[in-house]
């Protein structure tokens, strides 16, 4: 790669991770080309001569973070055995950090807009289909080593990923009464009941 093409790359890459910063601030809707320019150190005309839509940028802000943790995904579920502790990382892993999480306010975004674009519907498609096929290959490889036990691997699948989504939601936004530990806690014995397994309980301390 040219020393003239490397460095686009770059300033390719510095939009993106300020347009991600300004879009979880402050929305899609309210963002500037100032805002973003300001957070990437740029002057605006650099901004929309890379990225001519706000649109485009949120479609290359989601796809930035969701390679991010696909990568990380990989890498570490491949080294887990334990069926029950392969699924516990991936939901740990994908599950919103808390309140403000970023990239799950990019998904909002992507959410809201999807509604209306088929361009972005397209993308949210792609991103999450592919999300959904490594839940699912961690499922079969449960259920292949008799850890799990369900009839329908789609159904199953689409439960789990439903429930991570709609309480990773909640804590996103700061819903009362929910914290980190008893998301991971409520998304795991979900699953443990939609995959006929049972919760291993905490034993009192004699």
């Amino acid at each position: 790669m040219s020393g003239r093409r490397a460095k686009g790359k770059a300033r390719e890459g510095l939009v993106v991770d300020a347009a991600t910063k300004a879009i979880a601030e402050l929305g899609l809707a309210n963002v500037r080309v100032s805002d973003i320019a300001e957070r990437a150190g740029m002057t605006p005309g650099h901004v929309t001569y890379y990225f001519p839509s706000k649109t485009e940028l949120l479609m290359l802000a989601i796809r930035q973070s969701e390679e991010a943790l696909v990568e990380q995904v990989e890498v570490e579920l491949d080294d887990i055995d334990d069926p029950w502790a392969r699924l516990e990382r991936l939901i740990d892993l994908s599950a919103s950090n808390g309140r403000g999480d970023t990239g799950w306010i990019l998904w909002f975004q992507v959410w809201s807009d999807a509604a209306t674009d088929d361009t972005v519907a397209e993308v949210h498609n792609e991103l999450d289909e592919r999300w959904r096929g490594i839940l699912t290959d961690v499922l079969a490889y449960g259920r292949e080593r008799g850890a799990f036990a369900f009839d329908d691997l789609d159904t199953v699948s689409q439960l789990i990923s439903a429930t991570i989504d709609g309480l990773s939601i909640q804590l996103t936004v700061g819903a009362p009464n929910l914290d980190r530990a008893r998301m991971l806690e409520l998304c795991v014995r979900a699953s443990a009941a939609f995959l006929g397994a049972p919760v291993a309980q905490p034993t009192d301390a004699a």
